[in-house]
């Protein structure tokens, strides 16, 4: 899993710089992917592709959210149903799911990013450039720093997550 930067930039130049700075710190540019407003010319820049531009990270990420909450409740049930007809096996079971979805909801919230491209919506709109930039974890503060330092015009929109096998 890889981590996601978003790095709104002013305009073109500023965006096109930036992806010159990006490969020269061994980001690979299939790495780098562009989303601008449709009038805006990226031409040059690496196009985001379509699951990308429609975020689909962001719906997985609540497919998967509901999904364990819906297994949590579900287990909730069956832990009433079989307490009260004594099934012990089964209010095991039930409290065992229960459990599981609870570590893993907490550990969704404290160890995965949550920025989304909606995020930055309102600045695509408005004719600003966003760079997705997929990345290491252990590389995720060097790029924000170098990118601060060497484009103080940029805008670092938040971190969210990328699974580069679904290229999404």
């Amino acid at each position: 899993m890889l981590r996601r930067v978003y790095l709104l930039f002013p305009g073109r130049k500023f965006a096109e710089r930036a992806v010159v700075d990006l490969t020269g710190m061994g980001v690979a540019r299939r790495h780098i992917h562009t989303i601008a407003r449709q009038d805006v010319d990226i031409e040059g820049l690496p196009e985001a592709s379509v699951r990308q531009r429609s975020d689909f990270a962001a719906t997985l990420e609540q497919w998967f959210w509901d999904l364990n909450l819906l297994l949590f409740f579900a287990a909730l049930l069956v832990l009433i149903v079989a307490a009260f007809s004594g099934s012990v096996g089964v209010t095991l079971a039930a409290l065992l799911v229960m459990g599981l979805t609870y570590l893993a909801g907490r550990h969704f919230v404290r160890h995965l990013p949550h920025a989304h491209l909606d995020e930055c919506r309102t600045a695509i709109r408005h004719g600003e450039i966003l760079l997705l930039v997929d990345l290491p974890r252990e590389r995720v503060a060097e790029v924000e720093c170098s990118m601060r330092k060497r484009h103080p015009e940029v805008e670092v929109g938040g971190v969210g997550w990328t699974l580069d096998a679904l290229q999404i």
